[in-house]
């Protein structure tokens, strides 16, 4: 199974292959809807595949009813794959009008026989139609403008590509949505076939991909988008191990047997023990250059360096390091170590040295932490079946199996099937070090804070990249840690060293010390910064800072903080300055970005097509009202654009409660409170400042805020502030995002404390 990069998923989520134990391949996606916790099928990647191999597979031999004999198709105990007519099928041939029927008998009047296949072609047919490995690409984007709308169209899509026992690789578009939903649980994502690729000559065990960070321009003058280089490593049974390239730009229009992938490099290794794993990672040491790990059924690693300038590839590390089959590996930390774990029970972390591979010390308090959580015996756990890496490369999370004959038959053995274990490695050391774990506790614990601060540092940014959906948990987390083995006053040093790395703040303090309390918000950084490192900023204080676990009832536009003594060393006036200030500067980007996009229209001489399609006058208003509380921090230049609309806007009433009809005053951008005889206390839509309508609305576990519609995600690229004032209305219509505009987190249906959560936040 593999996950998918964010976003596919109708509600803005991660959709999961799956590749059954009957060699289908079917996509899953969470229960955003409905009150239960298994996951919901949306798509039967199989069946696609199907249809497609069943009209131009291999040789069918024509037959009609009746027609056949012995002669014709040799014994009759032989069988005979045939297709059933379905005429309600309009997509062609499936799985499900197959038959098995032996060579030479009669078949029931009301089945009418269309084709036939010899066992040979029923064989090739079968290995075809067998996936075993599946495997999904990072998330890229497409951008072209149409010469006739003269306008720019976004379309984000990943591929997913699917190993077949025949060797065949099948690769697949899937596309993300247009608008996300938490209502239609029945709308299925959009997959199609981009091409079929004999790779290897046996069963394809293992692929994975990864963005070469190489960008093509387009030839032609008039089309100025720019795609990008996506490679794919497949390994087989055989022992071999090939590397594919593709231009992404082809997977706009392509069809079925085109060749958007070509055969960058075939690498051989010495033994032909089966390719069970495989991590790929790309521009590490030199330009241009893919280092590829190779884990075999042989237990042992093999690391080899290749070069796209040179045709021949170089093994720089081998090393048996397992004694039995490697089921997983995964690169991290950009490439400084490698992780891998197998089925003969052993997770280690290892560097690529220049002879061979050197075994790191693996975190010592992470593994300590969790077998104190663990409720299983060690000798009961059989193996590790893979392993998969947070978004910042802070938490490493491994699956393990159990013995079943060694669990207890009455309570553990019926509930307990696999386990997950969640290992902290934000202290990953990379230097080589045969001291003892007791040792490391007494004599390097500085080192060990130091390993923590620096690859804490280095995950913040990468986060900052807009590409990547923010995920801060693993963050957040890890700062907690900190804050419980080294004090909470450490973590305060160590975010306002961070947050002054970013031109946010600066010190007055004449001592040098520099403290919460001695630091100044620097107004140029914040407005100079782009979202998403404000949203990075503001998730991190109201994680740590804020008040957690709250009613999102009674949430107000003061963010409340824990009280003093709960506080980071009691510096809890100036966190609170400090993220409202951030607060206030996104919400004025918001609703800068909502005004421009109707002065535009009207510009434009479109007024036609505004109403109802791109403008809420109830929520314009709203947002003019909270410019006039707000007269004295907005700038000049919001100021002037809601005067302009406040011209075009003139006579429209002020909005209504949706439950008695009665007027309601703008006092909040969180709540909103009828003046009816008996008041309603109502949520306000944290985008459009309005009154969210009944029904499901989004609702943000980081920040506890609702809303009804989506922000605009050029609202999530933006730069700075004054990035906003150069926009043209083709940019502003675009595609939305469902992800807070406040902390730029996925936003999700909300679920009553007594429900399981979903996701991790």
């Amino acid at each position: 199974m593999d996950w998918s990069p964010q976003g596919l998923a109708p509600n803005g989520g991660c959709l999961l292959a799956v590749c059954t134990r009957d060699h289908r391949v079917k996509l899953y996606r969470a229960p955003h809807s409905e009150y239960q916790c298994e996951w919901i099928q949306v798509y039967d990647v199989s069946e696609l595949l199907n249809g497609y191999h069943l009209k131009s597979g291999p040789r069918w031999k024509e037959t009609q009813e009746g027609d056949s004999s012995p002669g014709d198709t040799g014994t009759g105990n032989e069988l005979a794959l045939v297709r059933v007519e379905n005429q309600s099928n309009c997509e062609g041939p499936t799985s499900k009008d197959l038959a098995m029927v032996p060579f030479g008998s009669s078949v029931s009047a009301d089945t009418r026989l269309k084709s036939a296949m010899d066992p040979k072609d029923f064989l090739a047919l079968t290995n075809v139609l067998s996936y075993v490995s599946v495997g999904w690409s990072p998330a890229f984007r497409l951008e072209s403008f149409s010469n006739q709308s003269l306008k720019k169209t976004n379309l984000i899509v990943a591929l997913l590509a699917l190993g077949a026992k025949s060797g065949e690789i099948s690769i697949l578009k899937c596309t993300q949505p247009v608008n996300y939903s938490l209502e239609k649980a029945t709308s299925s994502p959009d997959v199609s076939l981009v091409t079929i690729i004999k790779a290897h000559e046996s069963w394809v065990s293992t692929l994975t991909w990864c963005k070469s960070g190489k960008t093509l321009k387009s030839e032609t003058d008039s089309d100025t988008s720019k795609c990008e280089e996506i490679l794919l490593a497949t390994g087989s049974t055989d022992g071999s191990v090939k590397l594919w390239v593709g231009d992404v730009g082809n997977f706009t229009d392509v069809v079925a047997n085109s060749d958007p992938f070509i055969l960058l490099r075939k690498i051989v290794p010495e033994d032909h023990s089966p390719v069970t794993s495989i991590a790929l990672i790309n521009g590490f040491r030199l330009s241009g250059c893919i280092q590829v790990a190779i884990g075999k059924g042989s237990g042992s690693i093999t690391v080899i360096e290749v070069s796209r300038e040179e045709d021949a590839e170089k093994e720089v590390k081998k090393w048996d390091a397992h004694s039995h089959a490697v089921t997983g590996l995964i690169w991290a930390f950009n490439g400084h170590c490698l992780y891998s774990c197998s089925q003969d029970n052993n997770l280690y972390v290892w560097k690529c040295d220049e002879e061979n591979l050197v075994t790191l010390p693996f975190p010592h308090d992470s593994s300590d932490k969790s077998k104190r959580s663990v409720f299983l015996a060690d000798s009961v756990l059989d193996g590790y079946y893979g392993l998969c890496l947070s978004k910042g490369s802070l938490a490493l999370a491994t699956l393990r199996g159990v013995s079943a004959e060694l669990l207890d038959q009455m309570y553990e053995s019926r509930a307990v099937k696999a386990m997950a274990q969640v290992f902290w490695v934000g202290n990953q050391s990379f230097q080589t070090s045969s001291t003892p774990a007791d040792e490391i506790r007494i004599g390097h614990f500085e080192a060990y804070i130091r390993n923590w601060e620096s690859n804490l540092l280095e995950a913040l940014h990468y986060l900052e990249n807009i590409n990547v959906k923010l995920a801060l948990w693993d963050v957040r987390a890890s700062l907690e840690h900190l804050a419980c083995i080294k004090g909470k006053k450490y973590v305060n040093t160590v975010i306002l060293r961070w947050i002054s790395s970013l031109g946010l703040v600066y010190s007055d303090a004449n001592d040098g010390k520099e403290t919460i309390s001695s630091m100044k918000t620097r107004h140029e950084g914040i407005v100079n910064a782009s979202s998403r490192r404000l949203q990075i900023v503001f998730a991190i204080l109201k994680g740590l800072f804020l008040t957690e676990g709250h009613d999102p009832l009674t949430i107000m536009d003061k963010l409340s903080f824990r009280k003093s003594y709960e506080t980071f060393e009691t510096f809890d006036y100036g966190w609170r300055s400090f993220a409202l200030d951030i607060e206030h500067e996104l919400r004025e980007r918001l609703v800068h970005l909502s005004i421009s996009l109707v002065l535009l229209v009207f510009k434009d001489g479109n007024a036609s097509t505004v109403d109802g399609k791109y403008v809420d006058y109830s929520a314009l208003m709203c947002m003019l009202q909270w410019i006039t509380i707000n007269s004295s921090k907005v700038s000049k230049q919001v100021l002037c654009d809601a005067h302009s609309l406040a011209q075009i806007l003139r006579g429209v009433e002020l909005e209504s409660c949706t439950i008695c009809a009665a007027k309601v005053s703008f006092m909040s951008t969180e709540m909103g409170i009828c003046d009816g005889t008996h008041p309603h206390k109502l949520p306000r839509c944290s985008v459009t400042f309005k009154l969210c309508p009944p029904g499901s609305h989004w609702f943000c576990y980081c920040c506890a805020r609702w809303a009804s519609k989506q922000t605009p995600r050029i609202f999530f690229t933006c730069s700075s502030r004054h990035s906003l004032n150069n926009l043209d209305s083709s940019e502003l219509i675009q595609d939305v995002e469902p992800a807070c505009p406040y902390c730029g987190i996925l936003m999700q249906r909300y679920f009553p404390d007594s429900f399981l959560r979903l996701s991790l936040v």
